[in-house]
């Protein structure tokens, strides 16, 4: 079953320069996020993820993070993330300090997160073969590169409902 999911979505100019990133590395024939086909694939920045998440935590969250909006994001380097043959790419975002806190309070009211500590990151590519993960960082180095992003929508996820909802931007 599909995590329930609260994420920041970035402006046009924050998403177009990650979607970039994405056609690179799907144009260099290696696995990208652009080849995503669900619905709610998009740039985002995740901030809590579990299944489920009750519908009650929208609003404090919109009360939390809607005074923070538009928030800007220091993209600080590339991540690889994973154990095993396949691993995942993505930028590592460095969120302000209100954020962080608000973020922190925000996950504290979900139980059974996914990710018990949070690590704020914006995917690029999933299930990439650990052998070409050289090749698919040069790639990203020959691409315009990502230094910060603009995050102006708080998004809900409710995979058991078919919901994708902008709630506060």
């Amino acid at each position: 079953m599909p995590d329930h999911a609260l994420e920041l979505s970035f402006d046009d100019a924050s998403t177009a320069a990650v979607e970039s990133q994405w056609e690179a590395l799907r144009a260099a024939g290696l696995p990208s996020q652009a080849d995503h086909r669900s619905m709610t694939n998009a740039p985002h920045l995740t901030l809590v993820a579990a299944s489920p998440i009750a519908p009650g935590v929208v609003a404090p969250a919109i009360e939390l993070v809607g005074p923070l909006l538009p928030a800007r994001l220091s993209v600080r380097g590339l991540l690889v993330l994973g154990h095993g043959p396949r691993v995942t790419l993505a930028h590592l975002v460095e969120p302000d300090a209100a954020l962080a806190a608000v973020t922190a309070e925000l996950r504290a009211l979900v139980p059974g997160l996914r990710h018990p500590v949070w690590t704020p990151h914006v995917t690029l590519a999933r299930r990439v073969p650990r052998r070409r993960v050289a090749e698919a960082l040069e790639v990203l180095a020959d691409a315009p590169p990502v230094r910060e992003l603009v995050a102006d929508r708080l998004r809900w996820w409710d995979p058991d409902e078919d919901v994708v909802e902008t709630v506060s931007g």
